[in-house]
């Protein structure tokens, strides 16, 4: 079946003339977005959001949590622009797109050793012994282990984008699934990505990346497995979204969904299991080294088409349990934001913060954190008044919603220091601690003490000086707050996601760490080798977006706002 190349929709293309256009998917509301006002108002997303609907558009979003599909042209464009919102996901049908030779093929890339291609074509036959998978660059006993199981073998490249664009060549059907050697997917995975196909805009798909447990594992090697995977940011998390560029949307539209799994996953992280649209990837390049697929995926996005995460495909891919990978893993997927941000020189590497976030983070490293504090309880009422104006009812969970954003927001941007300016994190956590040693040090001596005689009595009484703020007080709070930035929130993580593992908080703590330093050195590489510093510096985002009041009287009026809402304007 061919097809075109025309982006489907968008503002640089129109909907593909070979797939029938009323062909849609059920919607789902996100599981954060609260209603309001018996349905009528929504609140969600991030940059947070409010949108007032009609009551017919309300009565349209309880049928289609019954499980009813959008109808009408009014209908779809609504769904559409909820979901390009992120407020709102695509609920596919299992059984939308037939899984068989003529519709799929699967791919295998990389070079993981015979075991492992072993087992990934196993998992493969188990599912879906109908298919005939591709294996790209498999020599020796590789290849001899994918002949012996049906599997055809075609010549390249070990791995990589290279790798991936050879398996675009060597196969023919409109739909193609890249698998890397040795992962495993799990049931039901191609057909949870499948389903989304049913809508000609859909370009990509990712499943959900999962590390598998080692086997047989010493204590370093699931140490290190533990840190690799938690710090990898493959795992975008239980919740759909769609991908975007710099994990942000293109016209204003910001991040998708609320400040979840999704939103906190690196979006440099390294793409090496996806299903695509081969008339809609036209090339992979692999100067751009690990984020080519990244690259091709963003250019997808800008072009019209959707990307989405399917978190019900779940892939299981093989742990790094050493030392180096780890290391060279960090070092890559940091090096690649340069390259990226030279071929999009009108957008920023770095995450985009709201200016409470952006303050807040500059006022604690100056060692203000009252001011710190102030600034961002002021950002987050201002989020929370400009969301309540759509309705009062609002008002509470507008604060919730508010806070939570700027608290992830700021979480994000200490990742994005840590991991982009570690160096002069680290020098400034020693000079100033060894500043607050000298000047504290056997030689000075602490205010002195006033002794005063009271007139009316025999009472002596002690009035100490007032404690001024001296240059080591000031260089001991900054040496604090450098080295809590470097490792307080590696014990929080260890805490919260992997505290049960059979792992020590300083052991993860000393690899996240490291993880940061090899990361910071390939961010670094990356501008010296592209010429571009986007990936050093910040973007900018609003706190809060409402919907611009256009009437109250008319029906259309109301639509038309929470229509203009949704597209970001």
């Amino acid at each position: 079946m061919a097809e075109s190349r025309v982006p489907p929709h968008g503002a640089r293309g129109a909907r593909s003339p070979h797939v029938p256009s009323a062909a849609w998917l059920g919607v789902q509301i996100d599981r954060a977005v609260r209603l309001f006002e018996e349905g009528t108002v929504l609140v969600g997303g991030s940059p947070a959001r409010a949108v007032r609907l009609t009551t017919d558009q309300a009565s349209a979003l309880i049928r289609w949590s019954s499980g009813a599909r959008p109808v009408g042209r009014v209908e779809r464009s609504l769904a559409r622009r909820l979901v390009d919102a992120g407020l709102a996901h695509p609920r596919p049908e299992r059984d939308a797109v037939p899984v068989e030779p003529g519709t799929v093929d699967v791919a295998v890339v990389g070079q993981a050793g015979s075991a492992a291609l072993a087992r990934t074509l196993d998992a493969l036959a188990a599912d879906h012994p109908e298919l005939s998978p591709v294996v790209v660059g498999a020599t020796g006993e590789c290849a001899w282990v994918a002949r012996a199981r049906g599997a055809r073998t075609v010549p390249g490249p070990p791995g990589g984008a290279a790798a991936r664009a050879v398996a675009l060549d060597a196969c023919s059907a409109p739909l193609l699934a890249l698998l890397v050697a040795g992962a495993r997917p799990g049931p039901g995975w191609l057909e949870a990505a499948l389903g989304h196909f049913a809508d000609p805009g859909v370009a990509a798909v990712l499943p959900r990346v999962l590390t598998a447990r080692p086997n047989a594992p010493s204590y370093g090697e699931m140490t290190i497995a533990a840190v690799a995977a938690d710090r990898a940011g493959a795992d975008r998390g239980a919740d759909p979204a769609a991908v975007l560029p710099w994990g942000r949307g293109t016209a204003g539209t910001g991040a998708p969904g609320t400040a979840n799994e999704h939103t906190e996953a690196d979006p440099l992280s390294p793409v090496d299991t996806l299903v695509l649209r081969r008339a809609a990837v036209e090339r992979l390049d692999p100067g751009l080294g690990a984020g080519a697929e990244v690259d091709a995926l963003w250019r997808l996005a800008e072009d019209g088409w959707a990307v989405r995460y399917e978190p019900g495909s779940r892939v299981w891919n093989p742990p790094v349990t050493d030392l180096g990978g780890y290391l060279r893993a960090c070092f890559a997927r940091a090096a690649a934001a340069g390259p990226l941000a030279r071929g999009r020189c009108e957008r920023a590497a770095g995450p985009d913060l709201p200016w409470p976030s952006a303050v807040g983070l500059a006022l604690v490293a100056a060692g203000r954190p009252g001011l710190a504090t102030g600034a961002v309880v002021l950002g987050a009422a201002g989020a929370a008044w400009e969301l309540s104006r759509v309705s009062p009812e609002t008002l509470p969970e507008a604060l919730r919603l508010a806070g939570h954003d700027l608290f992830h927001t700021a979480r994000t941007g200490g990742r994005w220091v840590r991991g982009t300016w570690w160096p002069v994190l680290a020098a400034v956590a020693v000079g100033a601690g060894a500043v607050a040693l000298r000047r504290s040090g056997p030689g000075t001596r602490p205010p002195a003490s006033r002794r005063t005689v009271l007139p009316s009595s025999s009472a002596v009484v002690r009035f100490r000086a007032p404690r001024a703020a001296t240059p080591s007080r000031r260089a001991r709070w900054v040496a604090v707050a450098a080295g809590a930035a470097l490792t307080l929130p590696h014990l929080g993580a260890w805490h919260r996601g992997r505290g049960a593992a059979l792992v020590d908080p300083v052991s993860w703590t000393a690899l996240a760490v490291a993880g940061d330093a090899a990361r910071s050195l390939g961010a670094w590489w990356g501008v010296a080798r592209s010429g571009s510093p986007a990936p050093l510096v910040p973007g900018s985002r609003p706190v809060a977006v409402r919907t611009p009041a256009h009437g109250r009287g008319g029906t259309a009026d109301v639509r038309e706002s929470a229509l203009s809402l949704a597209s970001g304007h």
